[in-house]
Order: C-alpha cells, then sequence, then structure tokens
C-alpha cells in the first residue's frame, strides 16, 4: 500500500456537511502535497456529483476499464474556460467504478490553488499545484495524475474550434512520463467547451496586459456567458447544460516503444508520442463530435 493510499484510506470516515465544510474552511492544506487529499471528502460528494452530472449534464464517462493499475499520467483536453466541470464528472465515475483505494489527483493553476476557499476545497479533492515537484510526489507514491497541458489556451479556444484538440505543442507532460517511467492515457471529453461561447481568445490582448507574467497566461478571451452577457478576461460562468461525454482512450507506454527516461530530452521521442497522444485524442474527438447532433443537446 502506498504512502498516499494509506494516508488518503485513513481518513476515509463518513463526514457531516457541516465539519466538512470546517476542515475545507479551516484547516491548512499544502497545494504540492497530494496528502492533503480528504477520502472522506472525496467519498461525500462522489454521489451528488454525479447524479448533478446526470442530471444537468446528462454525463456519459466511458472507457474506464482501458484505466491501468498502478501509477500512470491521464492527459485530457481543457474545455469551458476556468469553469471546468468535466474533470469533477469524470472524477465520480471513476470512483465509482474503482472504489477508493486508488486516488486520482489533478494538476491545477497556480491562480486556482492560491485563492484560500478554493485551494481549500480543490486540494482536499485531489488538486496538486500544477510543478514537476507536485507531479514526482503524486507518481512517488503510486498515484495517477490527471494533466490538461492544453490550459487556458486551449480552454479558451474559440467556440468554433470545440472539437479541435490544442496541446499548445507542450511537452513538460511527455518529458515527465518519461523521467517517471509511467504509461500515458488519453481521455478526451466533449461538450463542456458549449456552455459558453469564446469569440476570441484574446491573445495579443493578454500580451499587452503582461498576463503571461503575471497569471502565468496568454489569453484574455472575449465571451458569451451567463450571468455577464459578454465579458472579457477569466472568469467563471454558470454553464449553459450541455450533455457531457467523457471518453478514455487507449493506454500508451513509452517503454514498449523502447522509450526510457533518457529521452525526456530527445526531441524524435518527444515528438513522436506527442504525436501519438494528440492524434489518438483527435481521433476521439472526431468521433465523439461525428455522434453529436446539435450543440448542448447533444
Amino acid at each position: 500500500m502506498s504512502a498516499t493510499t494509506g494516508n488518503v484510506r485513513a481518513r476515509g470516515n463518513r463526514l457531516s456537511i457541516l465539519e466538512a465544510l470546517r476542515r475545507i474552511l479551516l484547516e491548512p492544506v499544502d497545494p504540492e502535497d497530494p496528502a492533503s487529499l480528504d477520502r472522506a471528502l472525496v467519498e461525500l460528494v462522489v454521489g451528488p456529483v454525479a447524479r448533478l452530472g446526470r442530471l444537468y449534464f446528462r454525463a456519459e464517462v466511458g472507457g474506464l476499464e482501458r484505466v491501468p493499475d498502478g501509477p500512470a499520467l491521464i492527459v485530457g483536453n481543457h474545455n469551458a474556460g476556468i469553469t471546468f466541470l468535466e474533470p469533477f464528472m469524470m472524477g465520480a465515475a471513476y470512483y465509482q467504478a474503482r472504489g477508493y483505494d486508488d486516488p486520482l489527483f489533478f494538476l491545477a493553476h497556480d491562480a486556482m490553488v492560491d485563492l484560500p476557499v478554493l485551494r481549500g476545497m480543490l486540494c482536499r479533492f485531489g488538486a496538486v499545484r500544477a510543478s514537476h515537484q507536485s507531479a514526482d510526489r503524486v507518481f512517488a507514491h503510486g498515484g495517477k495524475l490527471v494533466v490538461y497541458p492544453g490550459g487556458n489556451r486551449e480552454a479558451f479556444r474559440r467556440f468554433t474550434d470545440r472539437h479541435r484538440i490544442d496541446l499548445a505543442g507542450r511537452t513538460g507532460f511527455l518529458k515527465l512520463a518519461l523521467r517517471s517511467g509511467v504509461p500515458l492515457l488519453p481521455v478526451v471529453q466533449i461538450g463542456g467547451h458549449e456552455t459558453f461561447l469564446v469569440l476570441h481568445p484574446g491573445e495579443g490582448l493578454a500580451r499587452r496586459l503582461k498576463l503571461n507574467t503575471l497569471m502565468r497566461s496568454d489569453t484574455c478571451a472575449v465571451f458569451l456567458g451567463l450571468p455577464w452577457g459578454l465579458f472579457v478576461g477569466p472568469m467563471f460562468h454558470l454553464p449553459l447544460p450541455s450533455k457531457s461525454v467523457i471518453r478514455f482512450g487507449e493506454p500508451i507506454d513509452p517503454q514498449t516503444l523502447g522509450y526510457g527516461p533518457e529521452d525526456a530530452g530527445n526531441p524524435d521521442a518527444l515528438r513522436e508520442l506527442y504525436e501519438r497522444v494528440s492524434g489518438q485524442m483527435q481521433g476521439l474527438m472526431d468521433a465523439l463530435a461525428g455522434e453529436r447532433r446539435y450543440p448542448i443537446l447533444g
């Protein structure tokens, strides 16, 4: 049993709503420590999150049987700006199918885990700061880590590009998988990017406002969303009830392709793995988009 799993299991007991709120609001957490995940809180919310996903988003999660045992790097596409609810629905389905002894962890942007109340909630549900140090800790304890390499660029892509996978050419997640010797598992989510309407990603505005330096963001999007109407910049929105479908792909093991930790600096290896991961994700997205008749309705 891993140290992280043991810690999470030890905290697995029934909680009242008041006790859950007390933990989230008052107990400190370390955004870089996977031991901040609180199994009791996870167990408390999985059922309600799954029901909300089914009722409001008509959520469907498929391919969970493809999730390997042991450490893995799960690579997904980022939708819906900063109101990205699909990971919660995916996590709820994962726990209902596989139990709580093999928890999921999610790399989260600094801006999310640095907000006091939000930090307490996210970290207790498995978020860790987006850094190689945090990822190394998760893998060292045998955990599974979910990453969205496209980041804010993909999160705020135009509505017309909602079915296009855009990992922004980033290869840090591949270097991480190679160094750690873990398989890559693509997962694709469709529907979340129909909960609001991105008119323009606003890269030029982001450069003028120096958001890349201030917020590690290369977009300052113009979007239509509830309750704001027209808005400029990163802001939460009230999501439209768009049908959400989440599907896991086939694992990609760099070791079976002949790559090891020494290839983390090999451009050819990174290029091949990038094409394999992004290509499989785009194939999954094309299949899901082909099954979708109308925006929002599905």
